[in-house]
């Protein structure tokens, strides 16, 4: 029944259902009074199982409803220690109700630094009750969970959050260089939870909510830089550690190495894609190639356009992406200049919005990304159409730059064209 109820997201509309939820773990803990036969067993705690994990549940929709006193209440009532102590899925669940408050846009923040506060106690006695019992298991929802509650907290509370990815996943803590120690470091343990998706999704989302940007950039490149670990990288994680890097730019700190290491990114992922489904989406691509306008970096612009477009599954980019590719290439050096035309021209598909039924019939005004595309067209090819440095050995022909300069000057028209009609 229990299992049943938790399925409920929104119980606005279900207040008869909640009071026989009620009714039911109220019978649940009557029978809890009675004598203990089966749950007292030393032999298994199949028994208490049975009791606990309707129990959890029971914590879980508590929280679903708001009623966060009620879920601890009921967390208080079992037992300190024995077969009816809280078992993994009750700290999980009652973790989760914790992140979930805090991860409300109207929680004020007395309740966060509350919940902060009460997340702490719960994982104190978690961690005691994994000490006493061999065969309790930390489950990987309460280190996402606690995860983001510390990133609401304060500076001593994200501490304890890097600390926990390092103790319980493995991870290396921020600025730790194993080359610059003087004795070399003992093997490392085996992790107490194994790293997933979805704890490094929440780890980097919950590095930048902290204001620690840098730290999610240091997870998410632990995890490329391991082999082991990088079969659980997904595109979502590409986004965000462009995220991450796009604040540190905002900071001042626009190395072209981020743009380096975006292009690495990139080109992994979509050399591992099956489908479309696996490969970067056009939200990270027009990151990634913001991130290299901001630091400059056409080389690194360059080996995304080419993973992407040229890679196994010769995909797309958006509109917002090659406006930025070509921003940067109005001031690159000819031959770059040349081959980011050169793959325009190949890919001309995406001009495609110039002359879209709105663009034309000026229904609806143009997004800023059209505009700035057509922009940058017109910006790049004011000047003489570049072509191959004249040491190149291979020199084209009249003919062919003839062609050229026709590609070229059509590309330009369309662009003028656009502009002309948006005025």
């Amino acid at each position: 029944m229990m299992s049943g109820y938790a399925t409920i997201k929104d119980w606005g509309q279900y207040s008869k259902q909640l009071a026989s939820v009620h009714s039911v773990y109220e019978q649940l803990r009557r029978h809890i009074e009675t004598p203990r036969i089966v749950v007292d067993d030393p032999a298994g705690e199949s028994g208490a199982s049975l009791i606990l994990y309707p129990i959890a549940l029971y914590i879980s929709i508590l929280g679903k409803t708001s009623n966060y006193q009620k879920a601890f209440d009921v967390f208080h009532e079992l037992d300190i220690d024995g077969p009816l102590a809280p078992h993994p899925k009750v700290y999980s669940s009652l973790l989760c109700v914790l992140a979930d408050r805090v991860d409300s846009m109207d929680t004020h923040p007395t309740a966060i630094a509350q919940s902060v506060s009460d997340a702490k106690y719960v994982w104190r006695r978690h961690m005691r009750s994994v000490d006493k019992n061999p065969h309790h298991t930390i489950e990987p929802r309460s280190v996402d969970a606690m995860i983001k509650v510390l990133s609401r907290g304060e500076p001593t509370d994200h501490e304890l959050m890097f600390d926990i990815l390092h103790d319980i996943c493995g991870l290396p803590r921020p600025h730790e260089d194993q080359a610059s120690s003087p004795s070399p470091s003992p093997a490392p343990s085996p992790p107490k939870v194994a790293l997933t998706t979805w704890i490094l999704s929440e780890a980097l989302d919950s590095c930048i909510t902290a204001g620690h940007p840098d730290k999610a950039v240091h997870y998410a490149q632990s995890v490329m830089s391991s082999p082991e670990l990088r079969p659980i990288i997904c595109r979502w994680h590409l986004s965000k550690l462009l995220a991450a890097h796009l604040l540190l730019v905002n900071e001042g700190s626009n190395s072209p190495a981020r743009a380096e290491n975006a292009a690495e990114w990139v080109e992994w992922l979509a050399a591992q894609a099956r489908d479309e489904r696996a490969a970067p989406n056009e939200f990270s691509l027009a990151l990634a190639l913001e991130l290299c306008y901001l630091c400059e970096d056409i080389h690194s612009a360059l080996r995304i356009a080419r993973a992407v477009l040229e890679g196994p599954l010769r995909g797309s980019m958006p509109v917002k992406a090659w406006a930025h590719l070509l921003r940067l290439a109005i001031v690159a050096p000819p031959e770059e200049k040349r081959q980011c035309l050169e793959l325009l021209n190949t890919h001309s598909s995406v001009l495609d919005v110039w002359e879209s039924s709105s663009a034309i019939e000026g229904s609806i005004p143009p997004k800023k990304s059209h505009v700035s595309l057509a922009l940058s067209v017109v910006q790049l090819l004011r000047a003489v159409p570049p072509s191959p440095d004249h040491n190149s050995a291979e020199r084209p022909d009249a003919t062919d730059l003839g062609q050229q300069h026709k590609v070229w000057s059509d590309l330009r028209r369309r662009a003028e064209s656009f502009l002309e009609k948006r005025k």
